[in-house]
Protein backbone atom coordinates (compact mmCIF):
# COMPACT_ATOMS: atom_id res chain seq x y z
CA UNK A 1 0.00 0.00 0.00
CA UNK A 2 2.99 2.18 0.72
CA UNK A 3 4.44 1.64 -2.75
CA UNK A 4 0.98 2.55 -4.05
CA UNK A 5 0.77 5.71 -2.25
CA UNK A 6 4.57 6.64 -2.76
CA UNK A 7 4.13 5.95 -6.53
CA UNK A 8 0.81 8.26 -6.86
CA UNK A 9 2.73 10.88 -4.87
CA UNK A 10 5.19 11.19 -7.35
CA UNK A 11 3.50 11.33 -10.75
CA UNK A 12 1.35 13.95 -9.23
CA UNK A 13 4.37 16.24 -8.14
CA UNK A 14 6.11 15.28 -11.62
CA UNK A 15 2.41 16.57 -13.11
CA UNK A 16 2.48 19.64 -10.77
CA UNK A 17 6.24 19.93 -11.89
CA UNK A 18 5.46 20.27 -15.64
CA UNK A 19 1.90 22.50 -15.30
CA UNK A 20 3.84 25.15 -12.93
CA UNK A 21 6.53 25.22 -15.77
CA UNK A 22 4.29 25.77 -18.62
CA UNK A 23 2.72 28.68 -16.62
CA UNK A 24 5.02 30.72 -18.07
CA UNK A 25 4.14 29.71 -21.90
CA UNK A 26 0.70 31.16 -21.38
CA UNK A 27 -2.40 30.87 -19.62
CA UNK A 28 -0.61 31.65 -16.43
CA UNK A 29 -3.23 31.13 -13.47
CA UNK A 30 -5.05 28.66 -14.28
CA UNK A 31 -1.76 26.24 -14.81
CA UNK A 32 -0.49 27.58 -12.01
CA UNK A 33 -3.72 26.69 -9.86
CA UNK A 34 -3.16 23.05 -11.12
CA UNK A 35 0.22 22.59 -10.90
CA UNK A 36 -0.06 23.85 -7.00
CA UNK A 37 -2.84 21.38 -6.82
CA UNK A 38 -0.86 18.08 -7.93
CA UNK A 39 1.59 19.36 -5.96
CA UNK A 40 -0.27 19.42 -2.94
CA UNK A 41 -1.99 15.99 -3.77
CA UNK A 42 1.66 14.64 -3.86
CA UNK A 43 2.76 15.95 -0.45
CA UNK A 44 -0.51 14.54 0.79
CA UNK A 45 0.04 10.33 -0.75
CA UNK A 46 3.79 10.93 0.95
CA UNK A 47 2.41 11.82 4.54
CA UNK A 48 -0.25 9.02 4.20
CA UNK A 49 2.27 6.62 3.70
CA UNK A 50 4.72 7.40 6.16
CA UNK A 51 1.92 7.82 8.75
CA UNK A 52 1.51 4.45 10.70
CA UNK A 53 -0.98 2.43 11.30
CA UNK A 54 -2.52 2.05 15.19
CA UNK A 55 -1.61 -1.28 16.20
CA UNK A 56 -4.36 -3.85 16.58
CA UNK A 57 -4.38 -5.67 19.52
CA UNK A 58 -6.73 -9.02 19.74
CA UNK A 59 -7.59 -11.34 22.37
CA UNK A 60 -8.62 -14.30 22.22
CA UNK A 61 -11.20 -16.37 24.78
CA UNK A 62 -11.91 -19.63 25.07
CA UNK A 63 -15.62 -20.35 25.93
CA UNK A 64 -16.34 -23.53 27.60
CA UNK A 65 -19.24 -25.96 26.74
CA UNK A 66 -21.03 -26.85 29.90
CA UNK A 67 -19.27 -28.06 33.35
CA UNK A 68 -15.89 -28.06 32.94
CA UNK A 69 -13.54 -30.34 35.93
CA UNK A 70 -10.00 -28.94 36.13
CA UNK A 71 -7.99 -32.06 35.81
CA UNK A 72 -4.04 -32.59 35.60
CA UNK A 73 -2.75 -32.80 31.80
CA UNK A 74 -0.02 -35.17 31.28
CA UNK A 75 2.14 -35.56 28.14
CA UNK A 76 0.86 -37.94 25.71
CA UNK A 77 4.45 -38.70 24.51
CA UNK A 78 6.36 -38.95 28.11
CA UNK A 79 3.72 -38.65 30.25
CA UNK A 80 5.14 -35.51 32.38
CA UNK A 81 2.72 -33.24 34.19
CA UNK A 82 2.02 -30.20 32.25
CA UNK A 83 1.66 -26.85 33.54
CA UNK A 84 -0.35 -23.63 32.14
CA UNK A 85 2.76 -22.49 30.61
CA UNK A 86 2.46 -25.33 27.86
CA UNK A 87 -0.61 -24.78 26.68
CA UNK A 88 -0.90 -22.15 24.02
CA UNK A 89 -3.79 -20.89 21.61
CA UNK A 90 -2.75 -20.87 17.84
CA UNK A 91 -5.37 -19.83 15.02
CA UNK A 92 -8.25 -20.50 17.13
CA UNK A 93 -6.65 -24.04 18.23
CA UNK A 94 -5.27 -25.37 21.18
CA UNK A 95 -1.84 -27.04 21.35
CA UNK A 96 0.42 -28.25 24.06
CA UNK A 97 4.39 -27.94 24.21
CA UNK A 98 5.96 -30.21 26.28
CA UNK A 99 8.81 -28.85 28.69
CA UNK A 100 10.42 -32.26 28.98
CA UNK A 101 10.21 -34.24 26.06
CA UNK A 102 9.79 -31.02 23.38
CA UNK A 103 6.59 -32.78 21.65
CA UNK A 104 4.32 -30.84 20.50
CA UNK A 105 0.40 -31.57 19.76
CA UNK A 106 -3.26 -29.75 19.54
CA UNK A 107 -5.78 -31.15 22.03
CA UNK A 108 -8.97 -32.20 19.81
CA UNK A 109 -11.98 -32.33 22.18
CA UNK A 110 -14.06 -35.17 22.08
CA UNK A 111 -17.95 -34.69 21.68
CA UNK A 112 -19.80 -34.74 24.34
CA UNK A 113 -22.69 -37.42 23.35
Amino acid sequence: MKTVAYLLAILLGLGGLIFLIAAGQGNTLPRMIIGLVLLGAALFFVYFARSKVPETKITQEIDLSGDVALEEMHCTACGAALDSDSVTVEAGAIFVHCPYCGSSYQIEEEPKW
